[in-house]
């Protein structure tokens, strides 16, 4: 008997199971694929920088190793240590088809690989153990940029060295691989790489990576203060926080998965209740018979365990290609994984399962207050106390299907809080991470870089120096005056100044630190923003981060004697300030300061102001102009420099659609699952609308209207409410990469327009099609009691 009412009630309700079993399959594939990317991600960098054997500090050096060796080979804060021997070469020594490459950071390095010591992977994870003689692999990430593809050949003309390579492939590599170092790493054979060794003219670009092992990074940064040569000195920690913008990606995965878990489970408690009460007459009639409350309940949970055991099952297999999908683009660059294998994915399958049967079990209580007498009263006891006026008929002045739309909405909003909340959920985090990426893209962020400008020039070929016998200042400022020359030649009026990093060692409470300071010699210090205290006014006073004031212990009103390798100074800490540049560890100098660029570690962009103060369309215009006039590409706005600086602008689009597709999905099925509970709950009140007159296309708009409604009350909720709630989740990752305040950037566009409208558009779509259905509904079925 069990089995033909199972067998019965599947067929009658079919659809109705249809779409449960798939929010049972989704509810799994979300789960079990979220609890599994949970642990990957978390755990995804030392995870990464682990299997590669990435040490606790790193030091480049270039022109030799400016004594770093005997360093380390003396202190006592140095457990072991791995040296890689390379070169460092440009964008402009390396071409395909006569064309430069195109990389984020115009400094690149070629080495070879030494096997069990620093592990390169490739694309499926596996150590790259060997370069094949006139082969060559580069840091992903390249090839996409200069649209190359493996088997493409790569010129490199380097000193008094030409070489042609066959591209072999791509490496994931954990010390230069993200966005924020931005070099690009070119691994050779042995035998190539002998041939550049045996080149004398490239000698003084001979360098050496150093992966330290030390207990105390602090001493060891100190210790290294006394060498020379070096080009960049940072811990694990420092490497681990570059792949943030990636792992940016990566948690809107994690974040997108919870609140999936959250609709799905807020779905499935419905979908059960909703039955569990629709079937009030075959429980009366079960009663009536004689038949148990366990056993009646027992029905039940047979068909929602089934449900959920095949659901589950199937959502775990699902869960495999899916969560790869949602992390493909972190995983493109890193290594990622866990040791758990897919043991969590199984946990989560398994959670889903006892969750919807616990769920079942819980609204399947009702079935004990139940009686014989509610199969005859068709559910109801004929009584009801509240009076529903909210929205009286004598006040409307609509239509009919409007006026009973949104009186249905006035007088039960439990009933359609289900649908809102499943909006609200996917709308809010869909337009949080379309806010961040709007933000990404413009302006408002380039004042973490600097100080905005009209143009930025960022091409290497520009910054070539070579005028004999004159310092390096000297040589910069001999730069500048060309630039703003050749613009003046060309109707372009304007003054060209560059932010340079120096890095000298401070001295704070008897330690010495090594920090990066920027100065830009052509501006004041005034002219930058910050976050507490007042400007430098003069070149003993600074200005630092909150990251710089946690490493070095020095806070607003403490002094930091700087060595500026001609002069010891006193410096007082005046101004807090954020920035994005080395991830907040920097600090800023008064344009007086006693810099040279001898010390200088890295320079930024030509930065050029024109003396008429052009408009938008006027600065694009210049931008092509400047272009053609040094051939170069490395020309921006100030919009296009901060996602030149971001790097990960294309991924966050990306991520952005797949979000509005994923969103899509749901909505689909929560429309297509709500709306035929809806109709099947109503099939007497809409056969009594029939009986005295109303027309189908006035029940469609009727239903239609009601769902549109509070579709478009989650939406519009979720769009007040989108600075707020992303200020929650992706401030603290701001704060990791320097920025303690971000002013978003809101789009009305997208967050208005675009994305919320699609929403809408494709409930709308469901929706209707949906609705057709209540065509079938005769005016006889007011009295079918099947």
């Amino acid at each position: 008997m069990y089995f033909n009412i199972l067998k019965r009630d599947l067929k009658r309700k079919k659809t109705m199971n249809i779409i449960l079993l798939l929010f049972t399959i989704l509810a799994a594939m979300f789960v079990a694929s979220g609890l599994n990317n949970v642990i990957t991600v978390m755990n995804g960098t030392d995870y990464f920088l682990d299997k590669a054997g990435v040490r606790d500090y790193m030091v480049f050096t270039q022109n030799g190793d400016g004594g770093v060796e005997s360093l380390l080979e003396q202190s006592d804060n140095v457990d072991g240590y791995v040296k890689e021997e390379c070169f460092w070469t440009s964008t402009d020594d390396v071409t395909h088809e006569g064309k430069k490459l195109k990389a984020k950071n115009n400094t690149m390095l070629i080495q070879s690989i030494k096997e069990d010591e620093i592990h390169f992977f490739l694309k499926d994870n596996q150590v790259l153990k060997k370069v094949n003689p006139g082969e060559t692999y580069l840091t992903t990430g390249i090839l996409k940029k200069n649209n190359l593809q493996p088997g493409d050949k790569l010129k490199i003309q380097y000193g008094n060295t030409n070489m042609t390579l066959k591209i072999a492939g791509e490496i994931k590599d954990a010390l230069l691989g993200s966005d924020m170092m931005g070099n690009t790493r070119i691994l050779i054979s042995d035998e190539d790489y002998q041939v550049l060794k045996e080149d004398e003219s490239l000698y003084p670009y001979l360098g050496n990576i150093f992966y330290i092992e030390t207990g105390d990074v602090s001493a060891l940064s100190s210790e290294l203060t006394k060498a020379s040569d070096i080009l960049f000195g940072g811990a694990k920690s420092v490497i681990k926080l570059s792949y943030v913008m990636d792992m940016i990606v990566a948690m809107i995965v994690l974040v997108l998965s919870i609140c999936l878990i959250i609709v799905s489970f807020v779905i499935l408690r419905f979908v059960i209740s909703f039955t569990i009460h629709e079937e009030f007459r075959e429980i009366g009639v079960m009663k009536a018979i004689g038949i148990s409350n366990f056993k009646i309940r027992s029905l039940y949970m047979t068909k929602y365990l089934a449900m959920s055991l095949v659901g589950g099952i199937i959502g775990f297999f699902a869960s495999v290609p899916f969560g790869n999908l949602m992390i493909k683009s972190v995983s493109e660059k890193m290594y990622l994984g866990n040791d758990s294998g897919y043991l969590l994915s199984v946990f989560g399958a398994c959670i889903v399962i006892v969750m919807m049967g616990a769920f079942a079990y819980f609204c399947t209580g009702k079935v004990k207050k139940s009686t014989p007498v509610d199969a005859i009263r068709n559910g109801q006891t004929g009584e009801r106390y509240r009076k529903k006026n909210y929205y009286r008929l004598s006040r409307a002045h609509t239509s009919n299907p409007l006026y009973m739309a949104i009186n249905d909405v006035l007088s039960a909003p439990r009933r359609f809080l289900t649908i809102m909340l499943s909006y609200f959920l996917c709308s809010i985090f869909m337009l949080g991470v379309v806010l961040v990426t709007d933000t990404m893209k413009s302006k408002n962020l380039v004042t973490a870089f600097g100080i905005e400008s009209d143009v930025y020039i960022t091409d290497s070929k520009l910054v070539k120096m070579n005028t004999m016998g004159k310092t390096g200042d000297e040589q910069l400022e001999d730069k500048f005056k060309e630039l703003e020359g050749d613009l003046k030649e060309a109707g372009m009026p304007g003054t060209v100044c560059m932010e340079v990093w120096y890095k000298y060692p401070c001295e704070v409470n008897g330690k010495v630190y090594s920090v990066i300071f920027q100065k830009n010699a052509k501006t004041s210090a005034s002219d930058y923003e910050y976050i507490e205290g007042t400007p430098p006014q003069n070149d003993s006073e600074i200005a630092i981060t909150p990251m710089v004031s946690e490493q070095i212990g020095a806070h607003i009103g403490d002094r930091v004697t700087i060595d500026f390798g001609s002069e010891k100074k006193d410096c007082m800490v005046v101004a807090y300030f954020q920035t994005m540049n080395q991830l907040g560890q920097v600090a800023r100098l008064h344009e007086d300061a006693p810099t040279s660029m001898e010390y200088s570690n890295a320079l930024m962009s030509f930065q050029i102001n024109f003396d008429d103060h052009p408009d938008e369309k006027e600065i694009e215009k210049r931008i092509r102009k400047i272009k053609d006039m040094y051939d170069i590409e490395g020309v921006y706005d100030a919009s296009e420099y901060c996602v030149d600086c971001i790097g990960v602008v294309d991924t966050m689009e990306s991520v952005s659609f797949l979000l509005l597709c994923i969103t899509g999905i749901v909505v689909i099925l929560v429309t297509v699952l709500m709306e035929r509970t809806f109709i099947s709950d109503e099939t007497g009140q809409i056969a009594l609308l029939k009986s005295i007159g109303f027309q189908n296309s006035v029940i469609i708009k009727w239903h239609v209207y009601r769902f549109m409604i509070v579709a478009g009350i989650a939406e519009i909720l979720a769009v007040i409410l989108t600075i707020p709630v992303t200020k929650l989740w992706c401030n603290p990752i701001w704060k990791m990469m320097g920025m303690t305040r971000v002013n978003y950037y809101f789009n009305p566009l997208t967050l208005v327009v675009i994305y919320p409208g699609s929403i809408l558009l494709v409930t709308l779509v469901a929706l209707w099609l949906t609705t057709l259905y209540t065509r079938n509904i005769n005016s006889s079925d007011i009295v079918n009691v099947e």
